[in-house]
């Protein structure tokens, strides 16, 4: 495992001292008590810290709101899920037996990316893991423009006011603990109804809009 872990580390343009600490970061829960649960807790800690920094460096006179709003777009579910998919993440996860036969999904993937960013922090501290994380962000943070101020949800709500339909209603299903994810239904009619999943209750809001719209587009050609 420790030999297949230098493809890992070479694009994530950090090498580890301790292998064991990235082993760790992508232990499942199904797989150990020595799982990635609190290095993904501090993951999003840091991931949240050093965006804030870097919003601010490239918009020095900007407000509160406005940071907040940019931030959420980056350290939303759906970036880190994408980051993940690109470093294939899913090559070295590591499962319990339970987990062998299913499907991978994205937003356990995701969950990975900040247990390993938490790791590296946890070994080297702030200025390591922010380099790191400047990498993965570059390209989004440069395109940013307040134009991404919009959410899914936001959008949504929007569309449905233009179009005289029912607004969306937000309803937590349930948290599903095998994948340590919140479960939300966003409901407008039976036909446009759809289920989101997302670290905590806004992320599913925000997942599950986004499938609705997905939907709208596809009945409207």
């Amino acid at each position: 495992m420790k030999g297949k872990l230098a493809v890992l580390e070479e694009n994530l343009k950090y090498s580890f001292k301790d292998k064991n600490l990235l082993i760790k970061a992508l232990t499942h829960i199904s797989s150990s008590q020595e799982n990635n649960e609190v290095l993904e807790f501090l993951g999003d800690s840091v991931i949240n810290l050093i965006i804030s920094e870097l919003l601010i460096e490239k918009f020095p006179s900007k407000n509160e709101g406005f940071l907040s709003l940019m931030r959420s777009k980056l350290v939303s579910r759906e970036m880190l899920n994408k980051i993940a998919k690109d470093l294939q993440l899913k090559d070295y996860i590591i499962l319990g037996e339970s987990f062998k036969n299913q499907k991978i999904t994205e937003d356990l993937l995701g969950n990975a990316l900040e247990a390993i960013l938490g790791s590296i922090f946890l070994e080297k501290g702030l200025i390591p893991v922010r380099k790191v994380i400047k990498i993965f962000f570059k390209k989004e943070i440069v395109s940013l423009s307040e134009s991404d101020l919009k959410n899914s949800k936001t959008i949504l709500q929007e569309y449905c006011q233009k179009n005289n339909l029912n607004l969306p209603s937000y309803c937590e299903i349930k948290k599903d603990e095998r994948i340590n994810s919140f479960v939300v239904i966003c409901l407008i009619n039976e036909d446009l109804q759809s289920l989101g999943y997302g670290k905590n209750l806004k992320y599913a809001e925000l997942d599950a809009a986004k499938k609705v719209m997905k939907k709208i587009k596809i009945i409207n050609g």
